[in-house]
């Protein structure tokens, strides 16, 4: 009787996560600069979805969803990943120029808007459709041109390092996809 209590527990465990990975966060960016800054990913919603033409997607953002899809545009961030390609165990050659994940990386702070890009090397593990994880290892990221005038950057050159895991969730991914485009086009 107890097993069958606690099978069940566990397999109800698994249904209110969504069967794969909670989604949690250990990412940071640290500038290479004199300042030394450090600026952690603290992002409440961290969702992953099917991409084009790459092995995945992973929208990371602190900014609450509701606010997102209302327009509004509160200071925070949101953080694009994607995935381009899966290592192979033996065939996939590690070097530190190695990439196979590109980074967007956009920054509201006082109503101005910064737009970091770059990319690096990463390990991946799980799907789109089961929820992913990645441990990033010191990619590289810079302040793009088509952040706003006023954007005081505090981090270029930098490193994103960490771990983070996301849940499937292609509506809200969609979602923080079209706020992007709207805040940074």
């Amino acid at each position: 009787m107890h097993r069958i209590l606690f099978t069940l527990v566990l397999l109800l465990a698994g249904c209110a996560s969504g069967g794969g990975f909670a989604q949690k966060s250990t990412v940071q960016v640290q500038s290479m600069g004199m300042n030394s800054v450090i600026l952690l990913a603290n992002c409440s919603t961290i969702v992953c979805t099917s991409g084009f033409a790459n092995e995945g997607e992973i929208w990371m953002t602190d900014i609450p969803i509701d606010e997102l899809t209302q327009g509004n545009s509160p200071d925070g961030q949101i953080i694009h990943l994607q995935l381009l390609w899966t290592p192979v165990a033996g065939k996939t050659p590690l070097a530190s120029t190695s990439t196979n994940l590109a980074i967007k990386h956009i920054i509201i702070a006082d109503g101005e808007v910064g737009v970091y890009g770059g990319g690096g090397y990463c390990w991946p593990k799980g799907s789109p459709s089961s929820g992913m994880r990645l441990d990033i290892e010191e990619a590289t990221i810079a302040l793009q041109n088509r952040s706003s005038s006023r954007f005081i950057d505090l981090l270029t050159p930098a490193t994103m390092t960490g771990e983070l895991t996301s849940r499937p969730d292609a509506i809200t991914a969609r979602q923080i996809a079209t706020a992007a485009r709207r805040i940074a086009p």
